[in-house]
């Protein structure tokens, strides 16, 4: 059919108002929580389906039932769509993706990246060395491809600070990765880490929408949308979680956006503002560091002493500790906001109202007590002795399962974790399906095909019932399950601490890894 002459002549006009075919920031914001909605359960039946979930039986875990991770992936894949849309459609976003100056280009590359080192923890727990390695690696291409490095720094009160340039680029690739860790290890209820970075975006949003840095503000708005829509399913009772690939890309997002708004006039970086807007992680980061490294353990290695643990502790439900969080990192994003665009008189009262408010906080959380100089550090120095010693063994006893030609290693190895442990018993029961190693994860009554046991030969005669506390731990894979792991304690306590559980789990899935080597070369037992 031909077109009317009136027809093409309307087409052509249309084409010159170019603004009518230009999506709003709001459009796209809608968009980006609508369609990770529509992702969130593809990802989490997949997940479910591959056998990439969070076990409850594991130490620190507050949940009850299995549930899928990789919800990061939703996040930025529907992140990614929405940005290319405006990428392709809005000229002031097309200058900076992929024009002459592509900061946003350059981050969303190196989000990739960040997510890939995540997807792989959660597959098969890198070592902290090697996240990051690669997380600094990452970052630095990133801070050196958007210019992310500064020679200049702000701070209220001191005036400019003049940094060397080689300084200032370091600076920027640690405020990333240290975002990207905080954020991971803050992600320790339903919806708190998706939450607390919303809320830290909400002032990047503001401030770079006030002070015109476009990248900044279209970035963040749009992330919040896509924040937005997953926390549909996040939030309490959370049906998927973030994963280590969601928690480290939604950090490392933070960590370059917060660095963008905080540039100022003439290249100047506001030292102040990244450091309000997510104030809650890097404090909660910074108390976790010192009080592992106190303890001789790794920065790295969990514990269950964070705030939204504090919190609980202190009688609050679950929901209602993540409530408590939300609210605390959204009064510091308005502090944020205030030291940000605040002069004089006006920051002097903003600082003394969050210094004194958040100190009278951490007092209620148990911090800066005359107890915690006193005797929480005395008790901290005293157990880093005996930390130390356990860490030690369990990782001799992990060199000796990842060395194993055959399973009668295996019971040196529980004899190295018992000088660590000090458990008197443990019983490894491997279970077998016609003769192969492990069995489908949905099997009621496995067959156990051989069965390992370690015995304290100092431990002899009659010892008293009341005394026995028994632990038992299943030892599993992805897809299948391998067999379980019983202990028995004979010096009177009651339950397993944190930490214990910790480097038993060490133990278990350094076996279970083994485990699936041998199932993979058609092991028999």
């Amino acid at each position: 059919m031909l077109l009317s002459i009136d027809s093409i002549e309307h087409f052509r006009y249309l084409c010159k108002q170019k603004s009518y075919m230009i999506p709003s920031i709001y459009s796209l914001f809608v968009i980006g929580a609508i369609l990770t909605c529509i992702l969130t359960p593809v990802i989490r039946h997949l997940a479910l389906l591959k056998g990439f979930v969070d076990c409850p039986q594991r130490a620190r875990k507050v949940h009850q039932q299995a549930t899928p991770r990789l919800g990061g992936a939703a996040i930025l894949i529907s992140f990614l769509a929405v940005m290319i849309i405006a990428g392709f459609a809005v000229p002031q976003v097309r200058e900076i993706m992929w024009g002459s100056n592509p900061i946003i280009g350059y981050i969303l590359l190196g989000s990739l990246g960040i997510f890939a080192i995540g997807f792989l923890d959660d597959l098969a727990r890198l070592s902290p060395r090697v996240k990051l390695i690669g997380e600094f690696v990452i970052a630095g291409l990133v801070v050196w491809g958007a210019s992310l490095s500064f020679t200049e720094l702000q701070f209220i009160g001191l005036g400019t600070i003049i940094v060397p340039e080689l300084l200032g680029f370091g600076l920027a690739c640690l405020w990333i990765v240290g975002m990207a860790n905080a954020i991971n290890l803050i992600d320790g209820l339903d919806g708190l880490a998706s939450g607390i970075t919303l809320t830290g975006l909400l002032a990047v949003a503001v401030v770079g929408y006030l002070a015109g840095i476009s990248s900044a503000t279209w970035m963040s708005t749009l992330l919040i949308g896509c924040l937005l829509g997953f926390l549909v399913y996040n939030s309490r009772p959370a049906s998927i979680f973030l994963g280590d690939c969601g928690s480290l890309t939604l950090g490392y997002l933070a960590g370059c956006l917060t660095l963008i708004a905080s540039f100022r006039e003439g290249g100047v970086l506001d030292g102040i503002f990244p450091v309000l807007a997510f104030a809650v992680p890097i404090l909660d980061s910074i108390f976790a560091i010192f009080r592992r490294t106190m303890r001789g353990r790794s920065p790295f290695s969990p514990d269950m002493e964070h705030f939204h643990h504090r919190l609980m502790a202190k009688g609050l439900s679950h929901g209602k500790a993540v409530l408590a969080m939300w609210v605390m990192a959204f009064s510091c994003s308005l502090v944020a906001i205030a030291a940000a665009f605040g002069k004089g008189d006006q920051l002097f009262a903003v600082f003394v109202f969050f210094g004194l408010g958040g100190f009278i906080l951490l007092r209620y959380l148990g911090y800066f007590r005359f107890e915690f100089f006193g005797e929480g550090l005395t008790t901290l120095i005293k157990d880093r002795k005996s930390v130390k010693s356990a860490e030690q063994s369990i990782k001799e006893a992990e060199e000796l399962v990842t060395n194993a030609l055959d399973f009668e290693t295996l019971e040196k190895c529980l004899s190295k974790a018992a000088e660590g442990i000090r458990f008197q018993q443990a019983t490894l029961s491997l279970f077998e399906d016609e003769g192969r190693l492990g069995t489908d994860l949905k099997e009621n009554n496995p067959s156990v095909g051989k069965i390992i046991s370690w015995r304290d030969g100092v431990q002899s005669g009659y010892f008293s019932r009341d005394k026995e506390f028994v632990a038992e731990f299943p030892i599993s894979g992805r897809n299948y399950s391998y067999g379980t792991v019983k202990y028995i304690f004979l010096d009177g306590r009651k339950s397993l601490s944190v930490q214990d559980e910790v480097l038993l789990e060490r133990i278990h899935d350094s076996i279970s890894n083994l485990a699936r080597k041998f199932r993979k070369e058609n092991f028999t037992i």
